[in-house]
């Protein structure tokens, strides 16, 4: 069982990329599939074998990419609507 502090993690690093990002230009789907490919499914697969079963490793990933759909709003919102 992976506990929901390292998925935390996982979100909270690739959330860097995307505050990197998001500095040149609005953040969009791509750049959420980006983040994940770099950072997040790397880490998943090493965790693997801490999922009980295929179920559980899909709705860790599910996780992450909700997470990081919501940390892009928030993102563009920041950066974005301050200089309108």
């Amino acid at each position: 069982m992976v506990e929901r502090s390292e998925l935390d993690w996982i979100v909270q690093k690739a959330t860097e990329l995307l505050a990197d990002k998001v500095k040149d230009s609005l953040l969009t789907d791509h750049d959420i599939e980006l983040a994940f490919n770099i950072f997040a499914k790397p880490r998943l697969e090493r965790l693997s074998d801490a999922f009980k079963n295929d179920l559980e490793q899909r709705q860790a990933r599910d996780f992450i990419i909700m997470k990081l759909q919501e940390r892009m709003k928030q993102l563009n919102a920041e950066q974005w609507q301050k200089l309108e």
